[in-house]
């Protein structure tokens, strides 16, 4: 399944457009605030091709991809936005307490992710050229680079002031405006100069404060702004709206703004500032390993997103993070160092090439993959990262460790740790907290014993899905499917290699079979598009190979996808180049989302009327989720099928 096709089914399957009201996407989640939960189809998104979970976390909908995140959502945004925003007639439940704060800081600040990693990790390298002595801080392309490194966080309020209107639902470049007010020279330049009067409006003084780099005076604005809007937006004939209702919004947000909400924004951050140096002085270590060791899940449940507002003010005012940052690194390589020992005590093949590349992923600081892929399924390798993340933070909070910049905290982010001077120190106790939680985690999996996963699809399978088991369960299992379909008794290897790891597909139509690589289109040829084989149609029937759902209609009718309840997608594309069709001499019996039986007619064709207009009709049979199995193996591959006959087998 392509990202397209991925990102179809998601919307599909989240209750289509009118019911997402927001979506945005982190490093490795598409998130989405959607108007009714029980619209959303869980079970089924979980099983699609390419997503590796899907939750309810904080009122938000979160559907974990990995690392092909933004290309998903890119399309998902395509097709959000063809299909048009519309006026609800009733808006959505409100989050409430601690779940509206946490949805409210996620919408913030994750869509500026991108902006202050990238000059994040600038700056860290930038730092690394200048210790190594291969750039200097008077020369021209450092103090260009540094103009990079440094805009993110010097316009903060800029980025700020978007992503919190769109959360707010305020028009952006009103709020864009707010922000400028903040950074405008008059301001700047008072706190600059230390003016000891302060600049009055209405005789009310406003303070001077320096707002660049600051993180919760603009988003208290914008929340300002956002109701100031909407009330005066009532009283302003229609005519004449665009020409004074932003006028109206800004005379009255601004000066509030800048008289009592800055200003008390701006104590915020001073008392979280306080308030992290006084966790360290009076915890040490102790809060380190609390947090180091239950980074995954505060990670998990969306709870790191409150830590968001401290840390980048640390980031602003003091330069350096000793919270958020550091922890998440050696959590980040605890989970690293878990699934590297699944790799190479796994004897999985399965496991094996998830272990590896979730692992490489874990390396570069994004763990979802890791999590939801290998150790959470494996449970005991999930504990053993949790104790290395809690050595690693133990360590690295009793000596103090700071990040001088924002960036996914990976081995990549490194270079963050060289002082700003070129000391080396903190760099070194970096790698050593590193060290720490990677090999404790590492050995403690290896000590570990887990049952190796195994999924199983007995013959004969119906519609109830069989979910992914231990060795022990899937034997026992196997024993009682065997009774209840009278199958005879075989050796215990025997059920172990076959009857567990096996799904079954069956004939969609009866006809002559052809090999792909026999057929003159590469994509098919080439088994692009997955393992299969093709089948050269005897009469204009096709039937569903398997009891599942269908989860794709090609708009010329030549092409349909179902999965079974096992997760096997399977795509039936009947003849080649039947798309300049467009539908004609096609006639579809189902829709998209309806449940089917094997044998029940999914589409009727005109074979006479295809060929004549010389189409060829030879129908390739694909597996789409190929890469998901060990193999896929065609039971024959001569002679004529029947259908419903057995075709192909899929082997984990």
């Amino acid at each position: 399944m392509n990202h397209r096709e991925l990102s179809k089914e998601i919307i599909r399957l989240t209750g289509g457009q009118e019911n997402i009201t927001q979506a945005w996407h982190c490093i490795t989640r598409l998130r989405f605030n959607v108007r009714e939960e029980k619209k959303v189809q869980l079970e089924q998104i979980r099983a699609l091709d390419g997503v590796l979970g899907a939750q309810f976390q904080n009122d938000q909908f979160q559907v974990v991809i990995g690392n092909k995140v933004a290309a998903v959502y890119e399309e998902l945004e395509d097709q959000l936005k063809q299909a048009g925003a519309t006026e609800r007639e009733a808006e959505p439940p409100r989050s409430r307490g601690l779940n509206a704060v946490l949805d409210t800081i996620s919408g913030i600040f994750t869509p500026i992710l991108p902006a202050i990693v990238g000059t994040g990790m600038l700056k860290g390298i930038l730092a690394l050229l200048v210790t190594l002595g291969a750039i200097q801080e008077t020369s021209g392309e450092y103090q260009i680079l540094a103009s990079i490194a440094n805009a993110a966080f010097y316009f903060l309020p800029f980025l700020l002031a978007v992503s919190s209107a769109r959360k707010f639902k305020v028009n952006e470049y009103i709020a864009l405006t707010l922000a400028g007010t903040l950074l405008y020279p008059t301001i700047l330049n008072a706190y600059l100069e230390n003016h000891l009067e302060p600049i009055r409006f209405l005789s009310l003084p406003v303070s001077i404060v320096n707002y660049t780099q600051s993180v919760i005076p603009i988003i208290l604005g914008v929340w300002l702004l956002s109701y100031v809007h909407r009330w005066v937006d009532r009283f302003i004939p229609g005519p004449v709206k665009v020409i004074f209702t932003s006028m109206i919004v800004l005379v009255i947000t601004v000066p509030i703004l800048l008289i009592a909400i800055g200003p008390l924004g701006n104590y915020i951050g001073i008392y979280l500032e306080i308030g992290t140096s006084w966790l360290f002085a009076h915890s040490g270590p102790l809060t380190g390993i609390v947090l180091g060791g239950l980074m995954p899940v505060i990670v998990m449940t969306g709870m790191h997103y409150a830590f968001f507002p401290g840390t980048l003010q640390n980031l602003s005012k003091l330069g350096y993070d000793v919270l958020l940052l550091p922890l998440n690194l050696v959590a980040n390589m605890s989970q690293a160092g878990a699934v590297m020992a699944v790799f190479l005590k796994t004897k999985n093949k399965s496991m094996k090439s998830i272990a590896l590349s979730s692992g490489i992923s874990a390396f570069l600081g994004i763990t979802e993959p890791a999590i939801y892929g290998v150790t959470l399924k494996l449970k005991k390798p999930f504990y053993a990262s949790i104790i290395g993340g809690a050595a690693g933070g133990g360590f690295i909070t009793a000596v103090g460790l700071k990040c001088f910049g924002f960036a996914v905290p990976g081995l990549l982010s490194l270079p963050l740790y060289i002082g700003p001077n070129g000391g080396m120190a903190n760099f070194w106790y970096a790698l050593i907290g590193v060290g720490i939680s990677f090999v404790v985690s590492f050995t403690v999996t290896l000590l570990l014993k887990w049952d190796e996963p195994i999924t199983q699809q007995p013959a004969g399978a119906s519609s109830s899905a069989i979910a992914p088991t231990t060795a022990s369960e899937s034997a026992k299992r196997s024993e009682t499917t065997n009774q209840s379909n009278q199958i005879p008794a075989t050796p215990p290897v025997t059920v172990h290699s076959i009857e567990e790891k096996k799904g079954e597909i069956f004939s969609p139509l009866t006809g002559e079979l052809v090999s792909l690589k026999e057929l003159p289109d590469p994509t098919f040829a080439e088994e692009m598009t997955g393992k299969g084989i093709a089948i050269f149609p005897k009469e204009g029937r096709v039937t569903a190979p398997f009891d599942g759902t269908v989860t794709m209609i090609a708009k010329s009718k030549h092409a349909i996808m179902l999965t079974s309840s096992s997760g096997i997608d399977i795509l039936i594309h009947v003849g080649l180049n039947t798309v300049s069709l467009k539908g004609k001499f096609f006639e579809e019996k189902v829709v998209i989302g309806q449940r089917v039986n094997k044998g029940d007619l999914l589409l009727e064709f005109d074979i006479e009327s295809i060929q004549a207009a010389g189409i060829d009709l030879t129908t390739p049979v694909i597996v789409a989720n190929t890469p998901d199995y060990l193999d896929v193996v065609p039971v024959q591959v001569k002679g004529v099928v029947p259908m419903n006959e057995l075709l192909l087998l899929t082997v984990r």
